[in-house]
């Protein structure tokens, strides 16, 4: 299986560290990449920032690394990480992607592109958002973005994707974790086969649970 990070590098590298070895403990002859920065334990291609918005610069990374090397792979965010009840051909969706108010400008102007795009083509809208690891086909990713102008402003690459290529979609929650709540994160890891951390996961507590990794009774 192949996993691929669109990477810019952090000082210490230690939350894509620690989202390899959980990998790696799943599947020990996992093939892993970063695309951008180098980091141990992966194999790299370099890419240079596309531009400082996120949802454009991150589907240029994914693009380099469909173009490159192909085939299917698994997109990470070094932020992820995996149990072994994690199943790659589900992916979970929470509602509808809808534009919030109390959301960022950044990620409300992602949103309005991505429903936009999926409402004018009579596609699905569920928010997909839910930062987890996701399977992707290069031929079909490649295929797709070549009819859209994504360089043209912030979106969402796994909504567009898994609402066009009608995935087996299953309701479900956003994993991510914005506190240090390792009890939390254990009942994702039961449940979904995988969570998200948000930096004020990264209390003592919080990074000595990522250090140990996470076995199932």
């Amino acid at each position: 299986m192949v996993f691929v990070y669109p990477y810019k590098k952090s000082p210490d590298h230690f939350d894509i560290k620690q989202s390899i070895a959980w990998i790696k403990r799943v599947y020990p002859d996992a093939t892993i990449y970063t695309i951008g920065d180098a980091v141990d334990g992966a194999l790299n291609i370099p890419c240079q920032q596309f531009n400082n918005i996120r949802g454009i610069d991150v589907t240029n990374r994914i693009l380099t690394f469909a173009k490159t090397i192909g085939g299917e792979f698994i997109y990470m965010n070094d932020d992820f990480y995996i149990s072994e009840i994690w199943n790659p051909n589900v992916a979970y969706f929470k509602g509808l992607l809808q534009v919030n108010a109390n959301h960022p400008p950044h990620y409300q102007e992602a949103a309005r592109n991505t429903v936009e795009f999926l409402m004018h083509n009579k596609f699905t809208i569920h928010n997909f958002e839910c930062h987890q690891p996701v399977k992707m086909s290069s031929e079909k990713l490649i295929k797709l973005f070549n009819e859209i102008n994504w360089q043209d402003g912030n979106h969402f690459i796994k909504s567009i994707y898994l609402n066009v290529y009608k995935c087996n979609a299953v309701p479900g929650d956003n994993v991510k974790i914005h506190r240090p709540d390792v009890i939390k994160a254990s009942e994702f890891l039961k449940t979904y086969g995988c969570f998200s951390t948000g930096e004020a996961f990264l209390s003592k507590a919080g990074a000595e649970f990522l250090k140990a990794g996470f076995r199932l009774l």
